[in-house]
């Protein structure tokens, strides 16, 4: 029997202890597959089966399993087979509102939501109250939730907490008699923004004084652990934040470099620092202090909200607003005034039903036991009146006459497939998809290779000829929109404000966290995305007063990046690896393009490469200063001209 696992961030939480449960007391067969091509590595050195997310590999290795094991709703491209049971036990219940509990959550989000937890067959949770409140959440059939205790905690009271710091720290926290954890809470989601994360320090308060920090931990002979949220890590890659000698980081990376998951050292803490993250539910398992440090709490409440209506009552511990109040909770803390263990007592009561370490145990014995009920999926159908043309489609009329062009982002039917596949005429198989070891074959993006099987047979053809095309555009149509006086208004019919913008397709190549740090370094600019929404609705869009959506079709656009002050390429993760056909469109109109760490991307003046978010809001000030430099915009659109569609063509530089 086999299991499969996967877990965001990779090997870790809830699915990493039930693995470990299995792999440690069971004969049953286990494997990951993992997002990240570094940590398959990884896992392989470990010799641990595993394979990478969207390949082929990790296509047919999920194929194989009888049980799926997940975290997260973030792995919706996972196909279903018939007889197969998906697992999700989720990773934390805190008191944040999300998904349904928004009254504003979008269609978009909805969808996504029942199209992911229809495949869903089970979820394991920790209490009787998260059974209810967590099914409501995710509209989830609560017959299907089963209350097991989660198998990520029953490492945290009885993990060598000291000894698995050592692992990440070495010795560099010895000499310290008091142990700070600041875990705090990402301050937006894909379905509300709560709070700025783009912040000058780590803890987002005004008047924190990095100074006045380190004195108070030097007295108190103390050091403070500080880990962000995984996203937050990803946005703030290379930023420096303004903390001391006494205060270090904690990354996921670090974690999964070590071998070490954040339970197995929460023991290690005399203290945690919060706010609304479910860590803290974790922690009080230790019957510790926590002090919540909640600046933005009424934002918070208004915004986004809690489970909860009596919120105070799930939150025992210390409150603090302001730098000096944190620092006023702590010294409390560590001078011995604890007023809070009635108050933790309710809520252990109240939010877990079991605290024995058996959770692991119980997960997989209501997992072998679940006796599963047939239901049927709604067929997605897409919104076609937008859609971009694909590269296929481009190159479609300059190919060799008597040809056959298969776009590879299109499904085919049977019949089609045959009339391909027993052609005598020659094929060319046309992707945009990056090459390896990069590519994912499923479709999740619009780029990406939509039917694997098909792919494989045409790759095989003594005829066939795959060809991976890294962006182009039609010169002529987007160079004419350059300089012209563009009518286009804002989304908001405003018109006033100058813009920031992306066009094109609109899929999970965009950071949104990325995005949501241009949107509130610059309120005075509208952020715009124009184009074709692909499949999942980008609910982020939703979050920001001066993030706007203009539904556009492909004819349309050339007159939208006319109206940009600087265009934006905003991508993570695998994508950066692509030249985008968006890239060269921006171009051809003339207008300088700040992009994430895109290292393909050609070297040329108003083409701005950032290693981190700090870097993208740099660049783009620096773009908007030069927007209008004539030399700059000549150089853009004679490279812009050498990726015509059809002088790829005709200079063979593709065939």
């Amino acid at each position: 029997m086999l299991f499969v696992f996967m877990s965001q961030p990779d090997f870790s939480c809830n699915p990493y202890a039930l693995w470990k449960y299995i792999y440690e007391n069971t004969e049953h067969e286990t494997a990951w597959v993992v997002k990240r091509p570094e940590r398959y590595e990884a896992l392989r050195e470990r010799r641990i089966e595993c394979a990478v997310y969207n390949t082929i590999e990790g296509r047919n290795l999920i194929d194989k399993a009888d049980y799926v094991i997940m975290n997260s709703y973030t792995f919706l491209e996972v196909e279903k087979r018939e007889n197969q049971i998906f697992v999700n036990l989720w990773h934390g219940s805190g008191i944040k509102a999300h998904d349904y509990y928004n009254h504003d959550m979008s269609p978009g989000q909805a969808r996504k939501l029942q199209t992911y937890f229809e495949k869903i067959d089970m979820m394991c949770v920790h209490s009787l109250d998260d059974r209810f409140r967590l099914s409501a959440q995710l509209h989830f059939d609560m017959r299907k939730a089963f209350v097991t205790g989660q198998p990520r905690l029953d490492c945290v009271m009885s993990s060598n907490g000291s000894e698995n710091l050592k692992k990440l720290y070495g010795n560099a926290l010895d000499g310290f008699d008091r142990l700070i954890l600041y875990v705090p809470s990402f301050r937006a989601n894909m379905s509300s923004h709560s709070g700025q994360i783009f912040s000058e320090n780590v803890f987002r308060l005004n008047d924190y004084h990095d100074d006045q920090l380190n004195e108070f931990l030097e007295k108190n002979h103390a050091a403070l652990v500080y880990k962000l949220h995984p996203i937050e890590q990803t946005a703030f890659k290379g930023r420096r934040f303004s903390v001391n000698e006494r205060c270090f980081e904690l990354t996921d990376n670090m974690l999964f470099d070590a071998d070490v998951r954040y339970t197995e050292i929460l023991n290690a803490f005399d203290v945690m620092i919060s706010d609304y993250s479910s860590i803290v539910f974790d922690y009080l398992l230790l019957d510790r202090p926590v002090i919540y440090l909640i600046p933005d709490y009424e934002e918070y409440r208004n915004q986004r909200g809690f489970v909860f209506r009596n919120i105070d009552s799930y939150m025992p511990g210390d409150k603090a607003f302001d730098f000096r109040q944190m620092l006023d909770a702590l010294q409390r803390v560590f001078d011995g005034a604890d007023g809070y263990q009635e108050a933790r007592g309710f809520v252990l009561s109240q939010r877990f039903d079991y605290r024995d370490n058996q959770s692991s145990k119980r997960c997989l014995e209501a997992i072998l036991n679940y006796q599963k009920e047939e239901e049927e999926m709604d067929e997605f159908h897409e919104d076609e009146r937008t859609r971009m043309p694909s590269a296929a489609e481009h190159l479609m009329s300059f190919l060799p006459e008597g040809s056959c062009v298969v776009d590879s982002t299109k499904r085919y039917s049977d019949d089609e497939k045959n009339v391909f596949l027993h052609s005598e005429k020659k094929i060319f198989y046309i992707s945009s998809e990056i090459p390896n070891p990069y590519r994912r074959l499923t479709g999740q993006s619009s780029a990406e290779i939509a039917d694997i099987d098909f792919y494989e047979k045409i790759k095989h053809l003594e005829n066939g000829k795959v060809v991976f095309v890294q962006g182009g555009v039609d010169y002529a149509l987007f160079a004419a929109a350059a300089g012209k006086s563009s009518s286009c208004l804002s989304a908001n019919g405003s018109g006033a404000k100058k813009r920031i913008g992306f066009a094109g397709t609109i899929d999970n190549r965009i950071y949104f966290s990325m995005v949501q740090c241009i949107c509130e370094t610059f309120p005075d600019y509208d952020v715009v995305f124009a184009g074709h929404i692909y499949r999942s609705y980008p609910i982020w869009l939703d979050g920001f007063a001066n993030l706007h959506y203009i539904e556009a079709s492909y004819q349309e656009l050339p007159q939208i990046i006319q109206s940009f002050e600087v265009a934006i390429l905003p991508f993570f993760g695998r994508h950066q690896q692509t030249v985008p056909t968006e890239l060269f469109q921006y171009m051809a109109v003339g207008k300088q393009v700040v992009a994430s760490d895109m290292p393909n991307l050609p070297r040329l003046e108003g083409i701005y490469r950032s290693d981190s978010v700090a870097d993208v809001i740099d660049n783009i000030r620096t773009a908007l200063r030069r927007a209008h430099n004539q030399d700059i915009i000549t150089g853009l659109q004679d490279k812009a001209a050498e990726h015509d569609w059809k002088a790829k063509v005709l200079s063979k530089e593709i065939f």
